[in-house]
């Protein structure tokens, strides 16, 4: 088998100067500007939505209040992408709430964070993306925000006004809140 067709890459962030492919024997550069083209404009939004939910089993109405809520104070546009991230056990109501979304399931302590982590790290979400919004007020995502802020992208935390650690807020520029309506009383 040839090494034509074959593309090892080496990216930095994409604050960075070049992306250097290699095709058979050659390298070649290619200029971060044509990146930069589809990133314009889009965001990621990484949720969380047992931490804005304050559920580990949010139910299907529990998932579309939070997202009315989320609506209201993230401006959301065409070319946005969510990817959201839950327990196992979770899987079905958040499923029927959000669809089209990418839907990630992880079980164990601090799973779904570790899924929503590792997946914008491993697609490399900064180099496709000029902001991201993480949708949670965790700490444990206080070492992404700086990692993609790093890369270039403007990052927005949004998650319930009581829920936001410390360690997240001093890791972005810019945060917002939000209450979702409160359950009613049957």
């Amino acid at each position: 088998m040839s090494g034509e067709g074959l593309v090892d890459c080496v990216n930095t962030c994409s604050n960075g100067h070049k992306d250097l492919s290699r095709k058979g024997d050659r390298i070649v550069s290619t200029p971060i500007t044509r990146l930069r083209s589809l990133r314009r404009g889009r965001a990621i939004h990484l949720l969380d939505i047992e931490n804005l939910t304050g559920s580990p089993l949010p139910t299907t109405h529990d998932v579309r209040q939070v997202m009315s809520a989320y609506q209201r104070v993230v401006p959301i546009g065409p070319l946005d992408q969510f990817i959201v991230a839950v327990n196992h056990n979770a899987l079905v109501s958040v499923g029927i709430a959000l669809g089209g979304v990418q839907l990630l399931a992880r079980s164990g302590p601090d799973g779904a964070d570790h899924a929503l982590d590792e997946a914008a790290r491993t697609a490399r979400v900064d180099l496709r993306f000029e902001r991201a919004v993480i949708g949670s007020g965790d700490g444990y995502f206080a070492d992404l925000a700086r990692w993609l802020a790093d890369c270039g992208l403007h990052v927005t935390v949004a998650c319930r006004r009581a829920c936001l650690s410390w360690r997240l807020y001093t890791a972005v520029p810019d945060t917002v809140t939000f209450e979702p309506p409160a359950a009613q009383a049957a």
